[in-house]
């Protein structure tokens, strides 16, 4: 097999692995507009609470425990709100 061909199909593979990555993006997003929108939807709609969401739905270790405490703390979300919009975010 030529070393052109071998390109060729190293570049199509990469491609089509980006692709699914891609794809994959708007489901975590989705999840942070879950979280966001229950909160607002309970009358918490804050800059605070959408970073509390996003960092909730990063994937990060201890992200629900951080966002669970970042929406109790600084926004004055009662715990079960908080972990009910947590666990949204990181599904």
């Amino acid at each position: 097999m030529r070393l052109s061909h071998r390109i060729a199909a190293a570049t199509g593979a990469l491609a089509l692995a980006l692709g699914g990555l891609t794809a994959l993006a708007p489901t975590a997003q989705a999840t942070q507009a879950d979280c966001v929108s229950y909160l607002a939807g309970l009358g918490y709609n804050t800059t605070d609470t959408n970073a509390a969401c996003l960092l909730g739905g990063s994937g990060l270790p201890l992200a629900f425990q951080l966002c669970s405490l970042t929406l109790t703390t600084v926004s004055g979300v009662p715990p079960a709100i908080a972990d009910e919009a947590c666990r949204r975010a990181a599904l």
